[in-house]
């Protein structure tokens, strides 16, 4: 059985990502004997280069895996479904092989995605072991994988052989560990994932980066975990297993800005981390409880000054336009963000509205949408002040503030000056580039 991958993900901003999903489930299909190949829309655009690859290799079946369905970032909200339609058209076209959907944004929507794309199956959830729905599909048929054994999952040994153009990504992406168990009204992690934490071993996690650092030189890496400190304890032994191995690499990572012992930070700079990300959302004590974050301002304050202590960059990432967000508490997350002085702030302004989330129920209670309404095309939740003056008041509370970055302000991904500091500044993420 030969079973073509195609990453349909062409966003390049802020960076290219690394198809790691697709990778793992690569490995997946081989374990249970098919022969695999991949074909990554990021960096091959154009049909001909698809038409020539499904001549050469003449797949049994392919699978398709859907990232994003948007950019969440209004309001330049750039919606990714005509683009897959038009992949599906393309693909259809050229081959006659069944083919079958996969990826976050499939299983975030996956009756609406395969009936808008006419697929021949989906799979909803994690794909690893989906080799059965490649040969026994049938009429639009979603299958639902559930929660696998995290350890079985790895990179295929060959995978020069089945991505060729896997050079071309200068940061790779790995998984320590899958399941998120806080309770953050808008997000889909749990969903997609589950609450329950479910980690690989250290020496799994070792080995990959190991594998890629001598077979092919790579040195830097991004840690893909929703929250790579979801378990303290398992972050510490993989970092302990990484310092150990002493390779001149670097990773970067995303953090809740909450830990039991801020002496994590100097581990975290031993074993090579050079650029944090925190899931913060807000500077303000009654947002941050609207949004069901699990930790404090005080937290947020440790965490920066521990970071900056043991010398590494970080970015606080944050949502304005939750319930009850008001003038108030822009204000008082603007400050806490002026107070801890980190090297960048990425800001979203507005909620996207996902089905399952409690944001959803919200938005449905006090009329934002209707239930059972379609929330494909991308939907944003706005405070009671409503989206022009959310902009307004959060435009005008940074005039001035060179660090901070509103990835919905405009369309980045055609931007001169993002291009260029790409490829200038080019380890770590392109946020360590900022100016304050």
């Amino acid at each position: 059985m030969r079973i073509l991958l195609i990453s349909a993900n062409r966003e390049p901003f802020p960076e290219s990502v690394f198809p790691v999903g697709l990778m793992y489930v690569a490995h997946g299909l081989q374990m249970a004997g098919a022969q695999v190949l991949t074909f990554d829309m990021r960096h091959q655009t154009a049909i001909s280069s698809l038409q020539k690859v499904l001549l050469e290799f003449r797949p049994d079946h392919i699978g398709i895996s859907l990232r994003n369905i948007d950019n969440a970032s209004y309001p330049a909200v750039r919606f990714y479904l005509p683009s897959y339609q038009a992949l599906m058209q393309s693909v259809r076209t050229l081959c006659e092989a069944p083919i079958i959907l996969g990826g976050s944004a499939f299983s975030l929507f996956p009756e609406e995605i395969t009936k808008h794309l006419g697929a021949d199956g989906g799979v909803q959830g994690e794909g690893e072991k989906a080799a059965g729905l490649f040969q026994n599909h049938s009429g639009g048929q979603i299958v639902s994988m559930g929660l696998l054994n995290i350890d079985e999952v790895a990179f295929p040994k060959n995978i020069k052989e089945i991505f060729p153009g896997f050079h071309r990504y200068e940061t790779i992406g790995l998984q320590s560990a899958r399941g998120c168990p806080n309770h953050c009204i808008y997000c889909t992690y749990p969903s997609l994932e589950g609450r329950q934490h479910r980690a690989r071993s250290p020496e799994s996690v070792v080995g990959e980066i190991t594998m890629f650092y001598k077979d092919f030189g790579i040195r830097e890496f991004f840690i893909v975990d929703s929250l790579f400190n979801a378990d303290e304890g398992h972050m510490v032994q993989v970092l302990e297993d990484i310092a150990r191995m002493s390779l001149p690499i670097v990773f970067s990572c995303y953090l809740q800005p909450k830990v039991s012992d801020l002496g994590i930070f100097s581990l975290l700079r031993e074993a090579g981390c050079i650029a944090i990300d925190f899931g913060t959302d807000s500077g303000s004590p009654a947002m941050l409880s609207r949004l069901r974050k699990p930790f404090t301002g005080d937290d947020i304050e440790k965490v920066s000054r521990a970071c900056r202590e043991a010398r590494i960059d970080f970015c606080h990432s944050l949502i304005f336009g939750g319930p009850g967000e008001t003038h108030k508490t822009i204000s008082e997350t603007v400050s806490l963000m002026d107070e801890i002085s980190p090297k960048a702030v990425i800001a979203m302004t507005g909620v996207r509205i996902y089905p399952g989330t409690e944001m959803s129920r919200i938005a449905v209670a006090e009329g934002v949408c209707e239930a059972g309404q379609s929330l494909l095309e991308p939907k944003f939740y706005f405070p009671q002040m409503g989206a022009d003056e959310l902009l307004k008041t959060v435009y005008q509370a940074v005039e001035g503030k060179k660090n901070w970055f509103f990835p919905g302000k405009r369309d980045w991904s055609s931007t001169l000056g993002f291009k260029v500091l790409k490829f200038l500044y080019r380890k770590g993420p392109v946020w360590r580039s900022f100016r304050k």
